[in-house]
């Protein structure tokens, strides 16, 4: 354990030192890419930069802390004996704790890409209007405005590696910590094509110019935020099992990288399940996200799924996950910028995203197998049921393995 820990430790100092490397971050591209175009960046560029960076952070899907196999001691027999009934779930929790003094260690490896907001691909972002632009002399004097139609190809690519190490504190304890190392990939295009020109006296008048393209990408890897969980499971009730939970997300990603949320954020949360016929077993789970620094942005999570063991080595994992927005990512007029509609300028959203308030549905699939006593393999794909935000459009892959000692 010694040396599992120390290796713990130099990944995450190898990761810490690696994300501070690039001196110019992710955020920090997307909010300067129309620079690259010719035109000048500014407080609408920079809050749609910061919003998906927090949007991005927050929608990278958490393996459960529950374990395949759980145990109680059994001090007549003085042997360890199997409490839990199925393999259990991957993305959702189970009440059932890993029992007293025991171990279990989780390496999973997921990429997650997104595609599209609201429904929208990021490969074809753009307003229906033009955004309106100041051409200024130089000495600052005003010559007139612009209309241009401005149009963005998105990329963000995550490689994420997580180790989750859950430890029984108590036979109804157990104590977790997940450290995700995230490879983050991104690229931006841009392409403006001035459609209207207007002088000072802001009259506009038909003025087609030739496309301009530009380009601006960064990759960068480093540690995600930390989470610490716990789960405390409560007296059985006839054939009801439940838990409470607690999840302390430590800021610990960098937020600019689109590897973190920036916030200490703590989830207090319940688990319930049962078991039926010995093989299968429903479950249901809530949590809500406190925001340390704005309770406004908070968000509840939720989902319903059932575990079937289809043989002893086995099992098929369903699910249901959702995720609800207290309120908008970015208050209203945030991200919105002068556009031409209709011969005028009037505040619109910058490339056509709006960030309302957003429920997220996705759907959870995936199948865990023994390979060998205590340890065993899984694989799951999630695949959004929805459009809403930022989403993946075709499915998040998850494998791992993981064992109990």
């Amino acid at each position: 354990m010694r040396n599992l820990a120390g290796r713990i430790g130099v990944a995450v100092l190898l990761g810490l030192a690696a994300s501070r490397a690039e001196a110019v971050s992710l955020r920090d591209r997307l909010a300067g890419a129309s620079q690259t175009v010719g035109l000048a960046s500014g407080s609408a560029f920079d809050a749609l930069a910061d919003v998906i960076a927090d949007t991005a952070a927050r929608s990278i899907p958490v393996v459960s802390a529950s374990a395949g196999f759980t145990y109680r001691f059994n001090p007549q027999l003085e042997v360890f004996e199997r409490t839990s009934e199925t393999l259990g779930p991957i993305f959702l929790e189970r009440p059932d704790t890993l029992g007293q003094s025991k171990i279990n260690i989780n390496v999973s490896f997921q990429y997650v890409q997104f595609d599209a907001f609201d429904g929208t691909s990021l490969r074809r972002l753009e307003a229906p209007d033009p955004i309106v632009t100041r051409v200024v002399g130089a000495g600052g004097a005003l010559l007139g405005f612009t209309a241009n139609q401005l149009q963005y190809r998105l990329r963000i690519q995550d490689y994420i590696t997580a180790l989750s190490v859950t430890y029984g504190v108590l036979d109804n304890l157990d104590a977790n910590l997940l450290i995700p190392l995230i490879q983050t990939n991104f690229s931006a295009g841009v392409t403006s094509q001035q459609r209207f020109l207007a002088g000072p006296d802001g009259i506009f008048a038909p003025s087609p110019g030739p496309p301009l393209t530009g380009s601006t990408k960064g990759d960068t890897f480093g540690v995600g935020d930390l989470l610490l969980r716990f789960k405390y499971q409560l007296p059985q009730l006839d054939f009801l099992k439940s838990a409470a939970g607690l999840q302390l997300r430590l800021p610990s990603g960098r937020e600019e990288d689109f590897q973190g949320i920036g916030s200490f954020e703590a989830s207090p949360s319940l688990f319930a399940s049962t078991v039926l016929w010995s093989r299968v077993e429903p479950y249901v789970n809530g949590a809500i996200d406190l925001l340390a620094d704005d309770v406004g942005r908070s968000q509840a999570r939720y989902g319903v799924g059932v575990d079937v063991d289809v043989t002893q080595r086995l099992g098929l994992a369903f699910a249901f996950l959702g995720r609800s927005e207290f309120e908008r990512s970015a208050p209203s007029g945030e991200t919105d910028f002068l556009h031409l509609v209709n011969g005028r300028p009037a505040l619109r959203p910058l490339l056509g995203i709006d960030f309302a308030r957003n429920d997220f549905f996705d759907f959870s699939f995936g199948a865990r197998t023994v390979v060998w006593r205590g340890i065993m393999v899984f694989a799951n794909g999630i695949y959004a049921l929805n459009d809403a935000g930022l989403r993946n459009d075709t499915i998040i892959p998850t494998v791992g393995f993981e064992g109990t000692f």
